[in-house]
This record gives structure tokens, sequence and C-alpha cells, in this order.
């Protein structure tokens, strides 16, 4: 698996500043915004990839016992867990990507402890 790099030589210049005219270090908080930004949105996205490959997997399983079901009601118990499952699994999902955005707006997205 490839991994990016920390830095960039595109963040490293917007951290120094250097090309920006804003006053004040204007220039030097907007690049830390910026980053933050892009490090709370790499990891949303990590986790929404994670959570479809588990859900694709969770769905497969249950297209299978069905197919293996003798009679309706098999299907109906069947079909019943998984809609508690599932909505289970994207009320967690949702929790775990409001805490991804919780740190980052509170300044440690991507940092970690």
């Amino acid at each position: 698996m490839t991994t990016m790099q920390k830095t960039s030589r595109l963040s490293e210049a917007l951290r120094s500043g250097a090309g920006t005219a804003l006053p004040d270090g204007g220039g030097r908080a907007l690049a830390v915004a910026a980053e933050t930004w892009f490090a709370a949105t790499t990891e949303c996205q990590r986790e929404m990839i994670g959570f479809v490959s588990t859900r694709l997997e969770k769905d497969g399983e249950v297209a299978r016992e069905i197919m293996g079901c003798k009679n309706l009601t098999e299907v109906a118990a069947i079909q019943s867990r998984w809609v508690e499952e599932t909505l289970r699994d994207y009320s967690n999902e949702m929790e775990r990507l409001m805490t991804i955005c919780t740190k980052s707006m509170n300044g440690g997205a991507g940092r970690k402890a």
C-alpha cells in the first residue's frame, strides 16, 4: 500500500507564507486551515472506504443466506436482522465521521496523540 507524504512542497510553501500577500501572517493561518481541512477530509475518506467495504461484505453474506432459505419466514427473519444491523452500522459510522470532524474543528485532525 502506498502512503502519502506528511508534507509536500506546496504545504511547505504555504506554511512559510511564500507567495502570500495577506497581512499579519494571514497566509500562514490560511495554510494551517487548509492543511487541517485536507487532513480531516483524507481521514473521512479512509473511514468511509473502510465502512463501504465492510457493508458490502455483510450485504453479500446476507444475500447468500437468503438464497439458501427454504421459505418466506426465513427470508423475513434474515431481512429483519439485516435492517437492524444496517441501521446500527450507519449510525455508528456517522458517529465516527462526526468525531473526525469535531476533532478537526478543535485543531486535532490527522494528529496522533
